[in-house]
């Protein structure tokens, strides 16, 4: 994509006094006079968490308690040591729940990245917080992983192009962004032992580089390790994640802080890398015991410490000028309207035979709703006076106030014009009156999907099908019903056999405290949908790589589908997915011109248009995706890559050109000989479309070995 920032650099502009983060040298020498005041015990005792989300201050030398706690998409209500719940029953706690990250992911819009990024710190700093956990940056392998919804996807391109806004502005506000989980955290089956291998290939292409651009674009202050293991060392005890590949290779400045209870010896933890162990312990009285005894260096320990009050003095918590520290906002109304746009921007259309959405109200005077995920609940209830542990997700815990469900929303869009009727769990399909009631409305809703009983942290779902009975509801109605409209609610991939008897499908996401509002102002057309796929949706389980290839273990794990991750399997392969990745459609109707692809005068990049046209009467807003193929590769290569995308949109029967630069890099693979990129003069085809399996244009060119365009052949 190489998304031009323009929006954030007039925010940073806005932004000069209130909120900008010091220099990384004035941070430096800040944290220098500090760490020459320090005594040992200060200094161990500051590598340390003192309570579940909270290290210890140093009071004498100005230095506060710091305060992480988890994202990914709202303040996480606060918690005793014990992991209970402090308030409950009461709005103490209580903050804006935006939709999760793989829906921020399916609006494929780094503008709004950033200004969720922005408003989620604002918010953090209200709470008196320091640090976000988050963003999840870690690729989605296996659809079954019970995090997806904190995560952004399969491709590491697309994570890489809205993780790194969301960073920048999470830091506007003085909040350190924590990226997680490095590296290969990519289930949550045995997340506490599994050993994982993988190429070097496949580290460098799929599950670094989000990671990478995070520390060298997105210029976050901290890192979280992973619990898993790599290569038989803890993650957070590996020196070649940490100290090689993040610091040395990377040039990571900041502060590499341990998952919570991730860490198994501190000492070696420190030497390979790792700065902060963040669960409470007493081991800082075993870093000092190591330094009287000569096994572990005091320089090491200053280069910890070093990091964390440059970190400190980053985010204007030491040092002069800390009055002018963010102070946030809590809840406010330009943060409520936020969490409805991502959640509207987020909704995919993924069927809509026959036009059969929008729905138009004023034609509707029933509607039948049927399916119970269309009023459960995704977020804490604050009248509740005991709190189910999974209904947050785990770390995707969110308290808001108010959580506006999808049957919630939909009666509220309708008002007192339309009677909608709702039935939660139908006990007989056959039944005369149900039936009935199915056949005499102006339209039917039915509602499928999980919650975070079915996806939450700490465990894998044990396959891709809807809950019990969900599949058998929707086969009756359609039966029933052929217009019946199916909305599927889920944080990742569902398999839906009852695809091709469906006429309209959406898929909505976990989606927040608007979710309801969003979701009608889609269904209704206030909204054009616009949201397209971060993952491909399978078929069927044995579709996936990992699966395919009973590579997916609970001890240890090799990585052997290796860059065939997602779409570059089912391309490999010749699968047709459920539905591809990129894959969202529109109430307005999108024509792609023809392809112009030009060297610019630097020489390492050449540009790439296309013409985009709303051929229908409304406005619209498309996904334009560009997708690289190597067409005779010396190596395996998969058959297309995404290496660039553009939301834009466009006025009834408006044209607009959008431009997309190619480097280099785009163009090359991971060589596992020399040990770096490589780009390999030849033939390419540039493919653009509206998804990796509709690409409308595409054109071969052939490249030079100093990255010189010789020609540009039109294919289609």
């Amino acid at each position: 994509m190489r998304v031009v920032y323009l929006f954030f650099a007039l925010i940073i502009g806005i932004n000069t006094v209130y909120g900008q983060n010091r220099s990384d040298q004035e941070a430096l020498q800040i944290a220098n006079d500090v760490l020459s005041k320090m005594t040992l015990s200060e200094k161990a005792l500051l590598l340390h968490g003192d309570h579940i989300f909270s290290f210890p201050g140093i009071k004498r030398l100005g230095i506060p308690v710091f305060y992480p706690i988890d994202g990914p998409c709202s303040v996480r209500p606060e918690l005793s040591d014990g992991g209970r719940y402090i308030h409950v029953g009461d709005t103490v706690d209580c903050a804006t729940a935006f939709p999760t990250l793989s829906a921020l992911s399916a609006t494929w819009d780094a503008d709004l990245a950033f200004q969720f990024g922005n408003a989620i710190s604002n918010e953090f700093r209200a709470r008196g917080k320091d640090m976000y956990l988050g963003p999840g940056v870690n690729i989605v392998r296996t659809p079954l992983c019970g995090r997806n919804f904190e995560y952004m996807g399969e491709d590491p391109f697309l994570t890489s192009s809205i993780s790194t806004p969301i960073i920048q502005g999470v830091q506007q506000n003085n909040v350190a962004a924590c990226i997680k989980h490095f590296a290969l955290n990519n289930q949550e089956l045995d997340r506490f032992a599994v050993n994982v291998t993988a190429s070097e290939r496949a580290l460098h292409e799929i599950y670094f580089p989000a990671f990478e651009t995070a520390v060298k674009k997105g210029g976050a202050l901290s890192l979280m390790g992973g619990y898993n293991k790599f290569n038989g060392d803890w993650c957070c005890e590996s020196e070649f994640l940490l100290n090689k590949t993040l610091k040395q290779d990377w040039g990571f400045k900041g502060v590499v802080i341990s998952d919570w209870g991730a860490i198994h010896s501190m000492t070696k933890a420190m030497k390979a890398g790792c700065d902060l162990e963040s669960n409470f312990s007493r081991e800082y009285l075993n870093i000092q015991k190591a330094v009287n005894e000569g096994t572990l260096p005091v320089s090491l320990v200053d280069e910890k410490v070093r990091r964390v009050l440059w970190m400190y003095a980053k985010l204007r918590m030491i040092g002069p000028d800390a009055e002018k520290r963010v102070k946030g906002e809590l809840r406010t109304e330009k943060h409520k309207l936020l969490a409805r746009k991502i959640a509207e921007e987020s909704i995919v259309l993924l069927k809509n035979q026959g036009h059969i959405l929008p729905l138009d109200k004023n034609k509707i005077s029933k509607l039948l709703i049927v399916g119970k995920v269309a009023d459960s609940r995704l977020t804490i209830d604050i009248n509740a006076k005991a709190v189910n542990d999974l209904l947050g997700g785990g770390s995707g815990e969110a308290k808001p106030l108010y959580e506006i469900t999808p049957l919630e929303g939909i009666r509220h869009y309708l008002s007192a014009s339309s009677q909608v009727e709702y039935i939660a769990n139908p006990e007989n399909y056959k039944d005369a009156d149900f039936v009935k009631k199915v056949k005499n409305v102006d339209a039917v809703l039915v509602f499928t999907g999980n919650t975070h009983e079915q996806e939450h942290e700490g465990e894998d779902r044990k396959d891709i099908l809807l809950p019990k009975g969900q599949d058998e509801m929707v086969r009756a109605i359609l039966a029933i019903r052929p217009r019946a409209v199916i909305i599927n609610q889920s944080g990742a991939p569902v398999a839906m056999p009852w695809e091709k008897k469906a006429k309209a499908i959406v898929q909505n996401w976990f989606n927040g405290q608007e979710n309801g509002n969003a979701l009608a102002r889609v269904i209704f057309g206030e909204v054009n949908p616009s949201g397209k796929l971060s993952c491909t949706f399978p078929k069927q389980l044995s579709d996936v790589a990992c699966h395919s290839l009973d590579a997916y273990k609970s001890k240890s794990e090799n990585y052997i589908e290796d860059i065939l991750v997602g779409y570059r399997w089912f391309d490999k392969q010749g699968i047709n997915p459920l539905f591809a990745f990129g894959h969202g459609l529109s109430y307005a109707k999108f024509k792609f011109g023809k392809i112009k692809i030009t060297q610019l005068a630097e020489g390492d990049s050449i540009k790439v248009v296309v013409p985009v046209t709303n051929q229908s009467n409304r406005t619209g807003t498309e996904v334009v995706q560009l997708y690289i193929s190597e067409i005779s590769p010396s190596v395996l290569r998969p058959n297309q890559e995404l290496k660039g995308f553009q939301r834009i949109q466009l006025a009834a029967h408006e044209t607009k050109e959008v431009a997309l630069n190619l480097s280099t890099r785009d163009f090359s693979y991971w060589s596992e000989i020399e040990h770096g990129w490589k780009y390999n003069s030849g033939n390419y085809e540039i493919r653009v479309g509206a998804s990796s399996r509709d690409i409308r244009v595409s054109k071969e060119i052939t490249l030079k070995e100093n990255f010189n365009l010789l020609q540009a052949n039109e294919l289609k």
